[in-house]
């Protein structure tokens, strides 16, 4: 007999994964197991294995569906028009909410992307790369303008993200800075400051 639908499916997954992030985090992702996951979840260890494989499952799937929701907007507005420095200032805001939204999967991608298999490792790894040429086409099309300083590309991205990378290291919802106040000046260092020429913010000096 086929298993009956479960309506609450996509919800109790989205718990799963978020409990086993924070989980994994906190212990360590080999010290974790999926009886310590069924337990934060309030759910048998047997059952746990009608939603995911394995472990490994668990963080693949975490890091996937992460790493595909903060790439559409950046596709959208390296697809979008007007001006480049505009659309990158947006697009770094997009990426610092995101690690802000889910900084122990980043953190995690990090980390333990040596724990995926290969085949799993190589689609985030892909994922992570279109994120990179989101940013760069914006780069490029800013020093095509002359809204950025002619500086190498790919260098450049590597240093955003970079920066990026370490906003779950420090940010503090208790903090000096609101998400979007961290978005900010996030924007104005990397976009106005190390990208920008001497002329930004329409005509005034910002180095």
């Amino acid at each position: 007999m086929a298993r009956p639908i479960d309506p609450h499916r996509d919800e109790f997954i989205a718990k799963i994964l978020s409990q086993a992030t924070v989980l994994f985090a906190q212990q360590g992702y080999r010290n974790s197991t999926m009886e310590d996951i069924s337990k934060r979840v309030k759910l048998k260890k047997s059952s746990l294995y009608h939603y995911f494989a394995s472990k490994e499952h668990i963080l693949f799937e975490a890091v996937w569906v992460n790493l595909n929701r903060s790439l559409e907007p950046l596709v959208a507005l390296q697809n979008a028009g007007g001006p480049p420095r505009d659309r990158l200032r947006k697009a770094v805001a997009v990426l610092v909410q995101s690690m802000i939204d889910a900084p122990y999967v980043g953190s995690l991608f990090l980390n333990e992307r040596s724990s995926l298999a290969p085949r799993r490792l190589k689609q985030c790894l892909e994922l992570r790369k279109r994120h990179e040429l989101a940013i760069c086409s914006m780069v490029d099309q800013g020093v095509a303008d002359c809204s950025f300083a002619d500086i190498e590309t790919n260098i450049a991205v590597k240093l955003i993200f970079g920066a990026l990378n370490w906003i779950p290291w420090w940010w503090r919802a208790n903090g000096k800075y609101t998400p979007e106040q961290t978005a900010e000046v996030f924007a104005d260092l990397l976009v106005d400051r190390f990208l920008g020429t001497s002329q930004s913010k329409g005509g005034q000096r910002t180095s």
